[in-house]
């Protein structure tokens, strides 16, 4: 059986869903960013949706939210 797939977080930039990606790396989670490939090049296409997805396997989901949440509790 397929595992489902979801999306965790939404960016506006791509700088900020990559270092979260490498992050959730660092902590044994499974990312991905689709179509990150288009954001870099024509960054304007991210206002024709709800911006840059980072997706997780939904058994990680959890997990991954409280793993950002701890890295970014000082963030401004």
């Amino acid at each position: 059986m397929e595992e489902k797939i979801v999306k965790l977080k939404n960016y506006e930039r791509m700088e900020e869903a990559m270092l979260d990606q490498s992050v959730l790396s660092e902590n044994k989670i499974s990312s991905s960013i689709p179509n990150s490939t288009s954001a870099d090049i024509l960054p304007m296409l991210n206002e024709l949706n709800e911006g840059i997805a980072l997706m997780v396997f939904e058994k990680d989901f959890d997990k991954a939210w409280e793993v950002l949440k701890e890295y970014h509790q000082y963030d401004e």
